[in-house]
């Protein structure tokens, strides 16, 4: 095999060589795979080689992987390695020994960060000690996301290890982190975990009862609205609501965005919302009615500002102009508001 890459003469060659090469290097299984890779004579060939094994296995073309997130952040090597994990196709005990092997800088804390996270809620040791010697800003990233996964499935313990590191700011990214992890994970057990944060600790209190009440909102609207209901201390009570607020308020359920013209287009429409009736994905807003009943032209609006004349009280209404793609004339439209209300699924 190196001799027939040492007679490739230009790198296009040696590409259309590797591309041939790869359905045969994919049927060996990832570690004999890169056992042959690793045996390719330079840096350029090995990179190839891997670009072709994982546009095989992942069905994405170069030029596809090349723009995605992880290629461009980590080159090919840590994309593969992370591709080779998230798949399946290597454990993270087996992905964090290659990266170690084989990767250096921010590609290798990429994949041994992952592999810590994945690892965790079963082995939080293990997963902790595969990033000893990372420091600065790699050993943070690894930190956070080692504690993203432990905080999955135990997020007292992790919160317990958290709150011992010595340095503030790391630690309150840490904590945020596994914050963000209890609530994806289950946002009833993360509403009960607050009961342990101190009754002072503001304002980190309040984000993290806007936190939790945001995406639990963003699920099931009706128990987050319960759970802010009934909570005894005012403050606790007004951060929760701003935090249903912000992903369910009163409104129209319809979700903007900006327009390339400087108008803003409706991005997405909550399912049953009462925008569902009379608006499209695509549909540009040239105006909304004041609270005098003046119409004020988008252009000269913020997002916020806009947004604030559609949302309103429960069962009122607002008055909108609106263009549809691929028609000269608006038309006007009057939209009934009502409380967003996201159903578990």
């Amino acid at each position: 095999m190196t001799a027939k890459l040492d007679s490739l003469r230009t790198a296009r060659e040696r590409e259309a060589y590797m591309n041939a090469l790869a359905p045969s290097l994919a049927a060996m299984g990832p570690l004999a795979a890169l056992d042959k890779i690793r045996a390719f004579p330079d840096p350029d060939s090995r990179d190839m080689a891997m670009l072709a094994l994982l546009g095989e296995w992942s069905g994405n073309s170069a030029a596809d992987i090349i723009r995605g997130g992880d290629a461009g952040r980590f080159g090919i090597a840590g994309a593969l390695g992370l591709f080779m994990m998230d798949s399946g196709r290597m454990t993270p005990e087996q992905a964090a020994a290659w990266a170690n092997e084989q990767l250096g800088g921010d590609a290798r804390a990429a994949v041994i960060s992952r592999a810590a996270a994945a690892m965790a809620a079963r082995d939080p040791v293990a997963a902790l000690a595969l990033g000893e010697g990372l420091v600065g800003a790699p050993q943070a990233r690894f930190l956070a996301s080692f504690a993203s996964g432990w905080a999955a499935a135990d997020p007292q313990a992790a919160r317990q290890w958290a709150s011992k590191l010595g340095d503030p700011g790391l630690r309150a990214r840490v904590l945020d982190r596994i914050l963000d992890a209890d609530v994806s994970a289950d946002p009833a057990r993360a509403a009960r975990n607050l009961a342990e944060m101190p009754p002072d600790a503001t304002p980190a209190r309040s984000v993290a009862f806007m936190r939790v009440a945001s995406g639990w909102a963003g699920k099931d609207t009706l128990a987050a609205m319960s759970w802010a209901a009934g909570l005894a201390d005012e403050a606790d009570r007004a951060a929760a609501q701003r935090g249903i607020e912000n992903v369910a308020p009163v409104g129209i359920g319809a979700m903007l965005d900006s327009g390339d013209d400087g108008l803003p287009v409706v991005g997405g429409i909550v399912p049953g919302a009462p925008a569902s009736a009379s608006l499209s994905v695509g549909d540009r807003i040239l105006a909304v009615a004041g609270a005098d009943g003046t119409w004020v032209d988008s252009r000269g609006l913020t997002m916020g500002e806009l947004v604030s004349l559609i949302r309103g009280r429960p069962d009122t209404q607002v008055s909108l102009q609106v263009q549809s793609p691929g028609t000269a004339a608006p038309r006007q439209l009057t939209i009934g508001r009502r409380q967003i209300i996201h159903s578990p699924r």
